[in-house]
């Protein structure tokens, strides 16, 4: 699957041509995927003279690892240490979970996200800056954070009647670097409109549309997936559940960073995304919502607990049956 395309990057870089189709849309291309994780790999590759197919999962692994632990050393900040055990549990066995073991960017780019929280709750703003840049060419998912810190500024600017300048410019740092990429792309190929063509790539299969229009993603997939009329509804109830959801008792419990954080992502995912097979793990960013239902089933007893861990060990495999396992003709990425 999408092992394929880092691997590409990792043996020849990206294309200066985009590659086109007959009648001159782009075709998938290397472009989609960020060079951070690749480009690792290949320095370790040089280093351990370890090939690609062993390497690129081991690194995912260890670097997962280090996603969970930051989670863990975040969720001591307000939690106590049995609530952060059974959340980091609850994550660590997710049905997205498996990803933290591929050569995708996935865990690298959680664990930067996961770093960015707890240096912005931990006060380290150099570090902040430091890990902002090195996401913002390792996944898309950037801007999530120039809202967040929008976010802070209304919310500081609000509660505690103070304007917060380092909010702000930590969101003007992340608007710049949100569109990094973007610009990286156009200064290669020579077209300002590369990586947003090479993206709609992807939605070739389900979509005509040949722009990108923000906020439009969802509704068409409901359509494309449930029907017209009945899929658009159904979006628009995921909408209105997942803002309820915000104010439950254990999501407030989370603090206004990682609750905020949560909407920041979510905004961000119904203005750029194509729901699709991939939306368990384009979800994961939102682990806070796990970190919420671990607050609210802390108290479970042993017998409870296994419960939720074997129902999400399911979801794995159920997953992976789906989405992982190739029958041709499929064109459902995981």
């Amino acid at each position: 699957w999408d092992v394929e395309w880092y691997e590409r990057i990792f043996t020849g870089g990206y294309p200066a041509l985009l590659p086109e189709n007959l009648d001159g849309t782009v075709q998938q291309n290397n472009w989609a995927f960020y060079p951070v994780f690749p480009y690792l790999i290949r320095g370790l590759s040089v280093i351990t003279t370890i090939e690609w197919k062993y390497l690129a999962p081991i690194v995912s692994t260890l670097v997962g690892f280090a996603f969970i632990l930051v989670v863990y050393k975040l969720l001591l900040l307000k939690q106590s240490k049995s609530v952060a055990l059974w959340c980091v549990t609850l994550i660590s066995v997710s049905m997205a979970s498996p990803i933290l073991q591929t050569g995708y960017a996935e865990s690298l780019s959680l664990f930067l996200f996961a770093s960015a929280l707890y240096c912005y709750s931990t006060k380290r703003w150099y570090w902040l800056a430091f890990v902002l840049a090195t996401l913002s060419v390792t996944r898309p998912g950037l801007l999530a954070f120039a809202l967040f810190f929008a976010g802070m500024l209304v919310y500081k600017f609000f509660a505690e009647k103070k304007i917060s300048w380092l909010d702000f410019g930590f969101a003007a740092l992340s608007s710049a670097l949100g569109f990094a990429w973007l610009v990286i792309a156009w200064v290669v190929t020579g077209r300002s409109d590369a990586y947003l063509r090479t993206e709609l790539a992807w939605r070739a299969g389900y979509t005509d549309a040949t722009a990108f229009i923000p906020f439009s993603g969802w509704f068409e997939s409901g359509r494309f997936h449930l029907g017209d009329g009945f899929g658009q509804f159904v979006v628009a109830a995921l909408m209105l559940a997942f803002v309820a959801a915000m104010f439950l008792p254990s999501v407030r419990a989370l603090g206004i960073e990682l609750r905020l954080w949560v909407a920041a992502y979510v905004v961000y995912l119904f203005a750029v995304f194509f729901p699709q097979s991939s939306t368990p793990r384009l979800l994961f960013p939102a682990f806070p919502l796990l970190v919420a239902f671990g607050i609210a089933t802390n108290r479970f007893g042993w017998l409870g607990k296994s419960l939720i861990i074997g129902l999400s060990l399911l979801g794995q495999v159920g997953w992976l049956l789906l989405c992982w396992k190739y029958t041709a003709p499929d064109y459902t990425p995981p």
